[in-house]
């Protein structure tokens, strides 16, 4: 395996682990939604009740029972929208907490099987090393002997040479 196949397995190693992040910040985006929503139907049912309450203020008992009605359901509107802020945010906070745990279990999968990866990268890397050492001892064993094989022949042909002209 060469080294951009290892960085390549890395980085795709990497990029999978993001997928909980994302489906923390779309919950993230659904509590907002919902607490957008619920503010909406809160300002609704207020503006609803204030209209209401103008409607009959003819009547002193019909308006003071509009106020009250109006209030409560302000009251409960506010309480609904505290409660659903309230269960969004432990939602959320429990989404995070198991993406954040997921993240960190997928970080450490991915880190050791890299770090296994290199380990048999490093086996290898030493296995060749350790031919190679041995072709360049072989070869330069090789060479020295070629070397000295000549060098005698060289004397040979130099000590023929000294016999022929005397002769």
């Amino acid at each position: 395996m060469d080294r951009e196949q290892l960085l390549d397995l890395i980085d795709r190693l990497r990029m999978a682990a993001p997928a909980s992040s994302e489906q923390a910040q779309r919950l993230l985006e659904e509590r907002e939604r919902l607490i957008e929503q619920t503010q909406e139907e809160a300002a609704v049912l207020s503006a609803q009740a204030r209209r209401e309450a103008e409607q009959q203020v003819s009547v002193h008992e019909l308006v003071q029972t509009a106020e009250a009605r109006a209030q409560s359901i302000v009251d409960q509107a506010h309480l609904t929208a505290t409660e659903t802020i309230t269960r969004a945010n432990q939602e959320a906070a429990a989404v995070r907490g198991q993406a954040t745990t997921e993240a960190v279990s997928q970080a450490l999968e991915a880190d050791r099987y890299s770090l296994e990866m290199l380990r048999r990268l490093n086996d290898q890397l030493r296995t060749m090393q350790t031919s190679v050492s041995g072709a360049v001892e072989q070869l330069e064993y090789k060479v020295e002997q070629s070397e000295q094989s000549e060098s005698l022949d060289q004397r040979d042909q130099a000590a023929r040479r000294a016999l022929t002209s005397e002769l």
